[in-house]
């Protein structure tokens, strides 16, 4: 998802606790703007969290491979609407990006949450 978003109108629609709220949305793809508290952060966000990551766990002698950094990126970077900081709660984000992580470097998900 690679619009541009552009926002000129809004439109009141339901939030999760019920109560309506005025939403921008965007005139090219129609995507509502999240205006919670929980907004969405960049994929640079992620990669800083990635590399404290890599640096704890090689003072504590484990090695993590910059091959295995590039697929954590890589698969960050093409998820579909991850960075896409207009609609995706940090919430969500978080959640995806503990799995992707969990999948290439063996550690917790506590240790990994840690971190974000």
């Amino acid at each position: 998802m690679s619009c541009e978003h552009e926002s000129k109108r809004a439109e009141w629609i339901n939030m999760q606790n019920g109560i309506m709220k005025l939403h921008p949305f965007c005139e090219r793809c129609g995507t509502f703007k999240n205006i919670s508290s929980d907004r969405g952060m960049k994929l640079e966000y992620f990669i800083s969290r990635l590399t404290k990551i890599k640096n704890v766990l090689r003072c504590m002698g484990y090695k993590v491979s910059e091959a295995q950094i590039r697929l954590i990126v890589k698969e960050l970077a093409e998820m579909d609407g991850f960075s896409d900081t207009w609609w995706i709660t940090y919430t969500k984000q978080k959640e995806i990006f503990v799995s992707v992580v969990k999948k290439y470097i063996n550690v917790s998900k506590s240790f990994i949450e840690s971190f974000v």
